[in-house]
């Protein structure tokens, strides 16, 4: 039975050849093959000290920017401090504004669209109005329900001192591994037909929400938010955060998104979203990043 790092080793060597000889395309599918056996990492788990090609994640020859280099020139990731289930959050929210905290990071993207430029304090940022974002719903709720889906959200978003006029429209849908030769849309197809009409969006799939999107400034590419996940996986033990991952490519974004969904069966349903954000008042033109306070685990 092959160990995990290798059968990583193997996906991602398959999508390299792939994406060199130019066989990527639209009619392409994401494939289940890709999954990690049960129990093992992915190959940007924190629990592995060394990326893909032996080189220790602490290495200052082993970074872009502030990301750590998981794949060489195909895949980076950046790491926060932060969990929506951190005990700096209130009780009432804590571990409830997954949603909220993928519109923020939409917004905050599309004003700070050099993904080199973001840190771990970035993130943190993002968590954090996240959970006001959240908050603010709640008291639109006036206390009838939990707000749960996409449509509970203010139209307002704030990041810092900036605010947004948000609008989240359905763009495209479809069952996760289904066949190019299907009359529904498999997820790469729907990704590819997503960006040619949007930038920035959150998949929804399975009650998980994660944020993605595109940049095509210097330092930007193809990117996947999450803040879900918790301890194993991807974290030591009681521990989780929010993170990035930046892809050059979109075929290794969607790699990211099935291993990070880790969706066993076939034809499970998914939903994706763009998120427009108007930037329509900022207290602060300077657009600097700063927190309150420093945030603890």
């Amino acid at each position: 039975m092959l160990h995990h790092k290798d059968w990583a080793h193997m996906s991602i060597a398959a999508i390299i050849r792939e994406l060199e000889f130019g066989k990527a395309s639209t009619g392409r599918c994401e494939s289940m093959t890709w999954l990690t056996a049960q129990q093992s990492l992915p190959i940007w788990s924190r629990r592995l000290p060394r990326n893909m090609v032996g080189a220790g994640r602490l290495q200052s020859n082993n970074k872009w920017f502030k990301y750590d280099v998981e794949v060489i020139e195909r895949l980076w990731s950046l790491w926060g401090g932060l969990h929506p289930r951190s005990t700096w959050f209130e009780g009432l929210t804590r571990g409830h504004q997954t949603l909220a905290c993928c519109v923020v990071a939409c917004c905050a993207a599309s004003v700070f669209r050099s993904l080199g430029e973001w840190t771990s304090k970035f993130l943190d940022a993002i968590v954090i109005n996240g959970d006001k974002y959240y908050r603010k719903s709640l008291l639109n709720s006036r206390g009838h329900k939990k707000p749960t889906g996409l449509n509970d959200l203010p139209l307002e978003c704030d990041f810092q001192d900036m605010r947004f006029m948000v609008q989240l429209q359905l763009v495209g849908f479809g069952q996760l591994y289904s066949s190019p030769a299907s009359n529904i849309m498999g997820l790469y197809e729907a990704l590819n037909y997503f960006f040619t009409r949007s930038q920035l969006g959150i998949l929804v799939c399975q009650h998980r929400y994660i944020a993605f999107g595109y940049s095509s400034s210097r330092d930007g590419g193809y990117f996947l938010y999450d803040c879900t996940e918790w301890d194993r996986p991807l974290f030591p033990d009681n521990m989780g955060a929010s993170y990035v991952l930046r892809a050059k490519q979109l075929l290794m974004l969607l790699y990211c998104i099935v291993v990070t969904l880790n969706v066993r069966k076939p034809y499970v349903e998914f939903q994706l979203y763009s998120v427009e954000s108007n930037r329509i008042m900022a207290h602060n033109d300077s657009q600097e990043l700063h927190l309150d306070k420093k945030p603890r685990q």
